[in-house]
């Protein structure tokens, strides 16, 4: 015979990760011999960001011509679940607030730095195009900021911006770039520059989920209390669920224990921090089949 064990949020007893997870067994002991388990069902919400102050991972700059000179443009992402569109889209508006951009004839805002996805060489790419010394015919200045007038816009010609990838954090693991300046120099011959990342981007931070209970003896892994794995088979902002084809049983330590955790953890064993601990998980625990009874 099996017990059926299931957690939920109630369950939840670290507020930080929201993937801890305690269980309190019934009278305060549970004696376990020769006993073993394994996962029945879980269900758990896809909250976790691929950018946050966990992985350090949100700030990066850009470098403007502008007059005579330059200006740095400090960009910090907000905590959040983000694509490579989604980091261009959040750059755009940074560019806005700050002015650096034109409008042309069709009243679209012109920017002189873009960031997208390369998926023929499995990596991403970036452009810098000059940004003009006078006012193309046709264009209009920013309505506010850097190139609202002629003055902020650069004195020589072919200078186009950089993106400073900072040796101080992990943003460039997401985009696929170590530490660096892109273009190492402002001035381009040719008026354009473009590269593709060396690294390959690592857009997910958590690929896969691997579930580890303080109470098992597993003797064929390290850690010895990895219960189960499951991939992501959803996508952000919706349930992950996993119901496996079937049972995997893992052997239980011998001993009278009061509770038991479960962590949910990363494919590389790192901790998973999720904003929602909303979580169904049914765990079986049961008497070995080889067992006497």
């Amino acid at each position: 015979m099996a017990y059926s064990l299931v957690l939920n949020s109630s369950n939840n007893v670290n507020t930080t990760t929201n993937t801890q997870f305690k269980y309190n067994f019934l009278g305060g002991n549970f004696h376990a011999e020769d006993m073993e388990m394994c996962v029945s069902s879980i269900t758990i919400p896809y909250s976790f960001f691929n950018v946050s102050q966990f992985y350090n991972n949100q700030i990066f700059q850009l470098i403007f011509p502008t007059g005579a000179t330059t200006a740095t443009l400090t960009i910090t992402l907000t905590s959040g679940f983000y694509t490579v569109t989604d980091i261009q889209n959040f750059i755009q508006n940074q560019m806005i607030s700050a002015g650096y951009y034109l409008i042309n004839s069709s009243k679209q805002n012109v920017y002189y730095f873009t960031i997208a996805t390369n998926t023929t060489y499995y990596t991403t790419q970036i452009v810098c195009s000059a940004v003009p010394t006078t006012l193309p015919s046709g264009y209009s200045y920013a309505s506010s900021g850097a190139y609202s007038t002629s003055g902020g816009l650069p004195s020589t010609s072919n200078q186009v911006p950089q993106l400073v990838i900072l040796s101080t954090n992990t943003f460039g693991t997401i985009i696929g770039y170590t530490a660096g300046t892109y273009p190492a120099t402002a001035t381009q011959a040719s008026g354009v520059y473009t590269t593709t990342g060396t690294l390959t981007p690592v857009g997910s931070t958590v690929n896969s989920i691997v579930i580890r209970c303080s109470i098992l003896k597993n003797n064929v892994t390290v850690p010895s209390d990895i219960l189960d794995g499951f991939p992501i088979n959803a996508t952000f902002g919706s349930n992950i669920t996993y119901n496996p084809s079937f049972e995997k049983w893992i052997t239980v330590n011998n001993g009278t224990f009061s509770n038991f955790y479960i962590n949910f953890v990363d494919q590389n064993l790192n901790t998973i921090y999720a904003n929602d601990p909303n979580i169904a998980v049914t765990l079986l625990i049961r008497k070995k089949t080889n067992s006497k009874i």
